[in-house]
This record gives C-alpha cells, structure tokens and sequence, in this order.
C-alpha cells in the first residue's frame, strides 16, 4: 500500500512539518509522483527499522471527511507551474484536468461547478490570487480535502476584488463545508501575509512552497 506524507507522518507519530523536512533532506525515500510523495508501506517498516524508529503499523489515517491541514490538502492536490489558458474557463479546465483521480465525467461536472461559483461573484482575491471552489462541498465525503495550486503561464482577467490579472489559482475541493471553512481560513491567513505573497510572485518550486505553508501552520499551532 502507498501512503502520502499525512499517512507516514502518521506511522511515525511525528508533525507533518518533520516528515516534509526529512523528505526534502532524502532522508526518507519516497517516490515523487509529480509534487507528491509516496512510499510504500513495506519501505516504511524497513527504513524505520533500520534507525531504530517506533513504527505503528495499525495506525490509521484521518478520516478523509475530518478536518485536515493546509499542507496536507495541498501536497494532495499537487503545485503545478505553467498552466495554460487566457480566461477563467480556460484555466480553470486545464487545473481539472490535472487531478488524476477524477474520471473524464467528474472533470466535466467540476468545471462547470467551478464556473457557476464564478458566475455568481468572482473568487479573484486580490493580488493576483483566485480560490475557485465550488458553491458546495461536490466530493464524495470519503475522499479527502484537495487544494490544487496552479501557477498560469500568464496573468489573466479573472474579476477579482481589485481588477488585478490573476497568475495563480488555489482550487479548493472539500468534502465538508466545515473543512472548507477550515482550509479556506488557513488559506486566507497565508496570503495575507507579506512574505508569503512575495514567495507566491517568485512561482517558488513544490518544496519550497510547501516549506513555507507547513512553518506558517506551525505558528498557528503554536
């Protein structure tokens, strides 16, 4: 069985934040698939065993409908840089089209989800940012919250709060409207802060994004 970096961080009875670390220093070896990492859970028990780690192997993962974090969501989703299109509808079918675990018809449905969210006011933040969603919670409540970052190939006009063309979408799919709520907090706290929208403006590599949202999520937990 595969397991994503909550599931080892999990395993391992370690923050999320520690597990992302390790990974990006090669000291655990996962798989990339894309931005996302893997490990087989046969690896895990070897790796841990041969550090002489404590491994729980009847650990369960979180309850895909509970409330999960920002990084988390966002490792799921993926961080992809030069997504095509020159309007909203354009942009927002080719960020669909990279979530690997939606059927052609489920792609289709959330397009048109995503654009009926937009006819009714646009979820261009400001500053160059959109958090398209859908009006409600669409996923089946056993799969787990997703935020698909997509860096555009270019700025587009997207009607957002301070008319300012937009480069970068956070699509936010949550099975619950209490871990939308949650996410779109935590969301809205990172690009409130400075030093996060000057990362954002770089189109900063997975990892390095990723870093940034996990030291802010370690602050509000603090």
């Amino acid at each position: 069985m595969k397991l994503d970096i909550a599931a080892i961080a999990n395993r391992l009875g370690m923050p999320v934040s520690t597990v992302d670390r390790w990974i990006r220093q090669g000291r655990i070896p996962v798989e990339r698939r894309g931005p996302a990492a893997v490990i087989e859970e046969s690896v895990l028990v070897r790796w841990a065993a041969s550090r002489q780690l404590p491994l729980d192997t009847t650990a369960k993962a979180p309850s895909p409908s509970g409330i999960i974090g920002l990084h988390d969501a966002m490792t799921r989703g993926g961080i992809w840089h030069d997504v095509p299109g020159d309007t909203a509808e354009a942009v927002l079918t080719a960020a669909v089209e990279r979530l690997a675990d939606l059927d052609a018809s489920q792609k289709s449905d959330l397009v048109q989800w995503l654009l009926d969210r937009e006819a009714l006011n646009s979820t261009g933040v400001g500053n160059g940012i959109a958090i398209p969603h859908p009006r409600t919670p669409t996923m089946d409540d056993t799969r787990p919250a997703t935020i698909l970052t997509a860096f555009l190939q270019q700025p587009i006009p997207y009607r957002a709060v301070d008319d300012r063309p937009v480069y970068v979408l956070f699509l936010l799919l949550s099975p619950t409207t209490q871990a939308h709520l949650h996410l779109l907090s935590r969301l809205s706290f990172c690009i409130r802060d400075t030093d996060f929208n000057t990362l954002l403006s770089d189109r900063p590599d997975p990892e390095t994004l990723l870093a940034a949202v996990a030291a802010i999520e370690c602050r509000l937990e603090s």
